[in-house]
């Protein structure tokens, strides 16, 4: 078997992949903004990606999250005497631009050379996504596949890193588009043209989502953190994302743009439940009854129960959901629903699946009892107590309790998918938009 001089080269040189998480810390960073670093230090050492680089957001359940919980990982072929370059460069990055001061940072780096990604890699990058590993179980698994380790403090990061390597989004994908700040207006208002944002959703959706909240109209693409991210446009595909990006009008100097291939808005984080399977720090998708009448609670958020032939469980539409939780209102005793969720960590509460979606699958008749109509002059009589009958005041005719009517009430909700507006969506949430297959344009 002959091979072009061009895939001779490329079976010489290593396919080296890494892995970055927990630089960041609430006061500030990102660890997409060091992934987009790192990647530009190598590419002006003349190394370039192997395809796009990934944005992995974890289990966003985790007691222990970064803000948005992400992980980057990318990959090089180089030659092995390139390897050491890449580990410095990589490695220098984190430990400059790392909240390294922040004692819930703990950044980790991984690097693993190898053609393919071992399926217990795999399995334990699903793990990551919808559950919990632990530092521990992170350094096993390097050990087993032969992956390098670097943790900075107690180098939790570690876990996300490799479950970054190990997810290859096989199934679904999406893209965001990322334009960062320059360093001297990190923490200041952003300041982009908004009627541009506007256009440009106009004309790039549904292949573009979440640019903007339409009950509210507020911006989404610009985060409200003091993060380096000036904004970021998510789409079905890349070169979706940069039409996307040409049309927005940014008010002030954007430093770099980065674009990453990442499980956004794909539900990667959901499993398949029974309500007495779902555990705390899952996220699931449960069938049930309703059983329990929605509540308000303080707050504004509204509660309900589901159950089905293993159990109950709460769901919950919160404040933020806004118009949301008047859909959640609606529900009755008897409602057939799809319940879309995470369930957090809380002891000293019950289970709850915080709804980030819900499909209403069947409605429950509602039956209302109407008080007969008086055979001589028409009106509708008066109840005469429990089980007594009525009567016409005007009339003086009296009739049985049996002659009331039961009519069936017309409900405010018909089945359907309803979701929780941008502003509340969950990163790996999929919004309904994404429901139907788009054609992908690369």
């Amino acid at each position: 078997m002959k091979f072009h001089p061009q895939e001779k080269l490329a079976m010489n040189l290593a396919l080296l992949r890494v892995g970055i998480d927990d630089t960041d810390s609430k006061e500030g960073m990102c660890t997409t903004y060091v992934g987009a670093v790192a990647i530009d230090r190598l590419k002006a050492q003349g190394i370039k990606l192997e395809g796009y680089p990934k944005l992995i957001r974890l289990n966003p359940n985790w007691k222990l999250k970064t803000r948005g919980n992400c992980s980057v990982a990318f990959e090089v072929r180089i030659s092995e005497h390139q390897v050491p370059l890449v580990k410095d460069v990589v490695l220098g990055a984190v430990n400059e631009l790392a909240e390294l001061h922040h004692e819930t940072t703990n950044p980790g780096v991984v690097f693993y050379q190898g053609q393919k990604i071992p399926a217990k890699l795999k399995a334990f990058s699903k793990k990551v996504v919808r559950g919990v590993a632990t530092i521990e179980e992170a350094e096993t698994m390097a050990r087993e596949i032969g992956a390098e380790v670097h943790k900075f403090k107690l180098g939790r990061g570690i876990i996300g890193a490799l479950a970054a390597i190990g997810n290859t989004l096989e199934h679904d994908w999406t893209f965001e588009l990322i334009a960062y700040r320059i360093p001297k207006n990190w923490g200041t208002s952003r300041k982009i043209f908004a009627a541009s944002v506007i256009e440009m959703n106009s004309k790039t959706t549904p292949n573009t989502f979440d640019n903007l909240d339409p009950s509210t109209g507020e911006i989404r693409i610009t985060p409200h953190t003091p993060c380096p991210i000036l904004y970021g446009i998510r789409g079905e595909s890349a070169e979706i994302a940069i039409k996307a990006h040409r049309l927005v009008k940014a008010l002030e100097p954007i430093e770099r743009v980065v674009i990453y291939k990442t499980n956004q808005g794909t539900d990667e984080h959901l499993r398949r439940a029974r309500i007495a399977e779902a555990r705390p720090n899952w996220s699931v998708i449960v069938d049930g009854k309703v059983c329990r009448e929605p509540r308000v609670i303080p707050g504004g958020h509204v509660i309900f129960q589901i159950c089905d032939e293993t159990g109950k469980i709460d769901c919950a539409a919160y404040e933020p959901t806004r118009r949301f939780r008047d859909v959640v209102k609606k529900l009755t005793v008897g409602d057939k629903v799809r319940a879309y969720g995470g369930i957090k960590e809380k002891p000293e509460l019950p289970l709850t699946i915080n709804l980030e979606k819900i499909a209403v699958l069947g409605l429950a008749p509602v039956l209302k009892k109407i008080n007969p109509l008086c055979q001589r002059c028409g009106k509708r009589m008066e109840s005469e107590g429990r089980g007594k009958g009525y009567s016409c005041k005007r009339c003086g005719i009296r009739l049985s309790a049996k002659a009331a009517k039961i009519v069936a009430v017309p409900r405010e909700i018909e089945p359907g998918f309803f979701e929780v507006p941008p502003r509340a969506r969950r990163h790996l949430a999929k919004p309904l938009i994404r429901a139907k297959p788009v054609e992908r344009e690369y």
